[in-house]
């Protein structure tokens, strides 16, 4: 029997071990449709000047935004949803390139309902050298394929937090990305960055599909 079919069984004498085997705290933050009410959209120096954000745990970050209200604001009613590091217009709302929720700054929103599809991974962080402008992720770590770039803080010459944009070639001053490969955080030349924490989301060590497919381990 699968796991699948041994969770549509519901034994009673082996939920407990099935959820743990499913890990179902995860399973619940970071796989389902996530519910967030009466947020207020701030200022993030990880977004364009321009942009406020709903900050969202790194194990819940925003993979696609399926409604935005507000409630309150210069602007207020119905967001129009973009995909994900689309930069918003007035009456947009869209997953910012670090998986947080970003609106324009100048719609002043300051109650908001959002419904989004959560990112699910694990989280991992690093303190690296930062090479010809660019640090490198380990390979372990890509092995478990990177999905977003969630934090930056450097040292250097223009050390701090660095606004996160979507994977691309070396970003203006100030800024950081992952290359397209997501094998590199990649940083401007001027900012003479020589070390760097990134915080980034990584595929989760326990893969759904694979768990609800193989066959159930507990009697």
């Amino acid at each position: 029997m699968t796991t699948k079919a041994a969770l549509s069984r519901a034994n009673p004498n082996t939920l407990s071990d099935l959820f743990r085997q499913t890990n179902i705290g995860q399973l619940m933050r970071g796989q389902i449709p996530q519910v967030l009410r009466a947020r207020v959209p701030a200022a993030s120096n990880l977004q364009l000047g321009t942009l406020q954000s709903v900050a969202l745990p790194n194990d819940a970050k925003c993979a696609s935004l399926l409604r935005a209200t507000a409630r309150t604001g210069m602007v207020a009613g119905e967001f129009a949803a973009q995909g994900y590091g689309v930069t918003p217009m007035s009456g947009e709302a869209a997953p910012g390139p670090n998986g947080d929720i970003v609106f324009l700054a100048a719609d002043a929103v300051t109650n908001v309902d959002l419904l989004y599809i959560p990112e699910r991974g694990d989280t991992v962080t690093l303190t690296l050298p930062v090479v010809m402008d660019a640090l490198t992720i380990p390979a372990g770590v890509v092995a478990q394929q990177v999905a977003l770039l969630m934090s930056v803080t450097t040292v250097g010459g223009a050390g701090g937090a660095k606004i996160i944009l979507v994977p691309g070639a070396a970003p203006a001053a100030g800024q950081c990305r992952l290359n397209v490969a997501k094998a590199q955080v990649l940083f401007n030349a001027m900012d003479a960055i020589t070390e760097a924490t990134v915080t980034l989301l990584v595929g989760a060590a326990q893969d759904l599909d694979t768990i609800l497919e193989a066959a159930e381990t507990v009697m």
